[in-house]
C-alpha cells in the first residue's frame, strides 16, 4: 500500500468513526452539506478533487474532527 492510500484510509476511518460516535448517517451528513450523498462518500473515502477537500472540510468541522 502506497503512503497515499494509507492517508486516505485513514481519512475515511476517522469520518466513519466520527459519524458513528455521533449516531449521524451519511445521508444526514450530506443534507447538512447541501451535497450528494454519492459526493459525501466519494468525499469522504479521500478522493483529492478540490470539491472533495471543500466537502471534507466541512464535514470534519460538522463532525469536530482533525484530518
Amino acid at each position: 500500500m502506497t503512503e497515499l492510500e494509507s492517508l486516505s484510509r485513514n481519512v475515511e476511518k476517522k469520518f466513519k468513526d466520527a459519524l458513528w460516535e455521533r449516531n449521524i448517517k451519511q445521508v444526514e451528513l450530506a443534507e447538512m452539506l447541501h451535497t450528494s450523498p454519492a459526493q459525501l462518500s466519494r468525499a469522504l473515502k479521500g478522493n483529492t478533487t478540490p470539491r472533495d477537500i471543500e466537502i471534507q472540510k466541512q464535514a470534519a468541522k460538522i463532525l469536530g474532527i482533525d484530518l
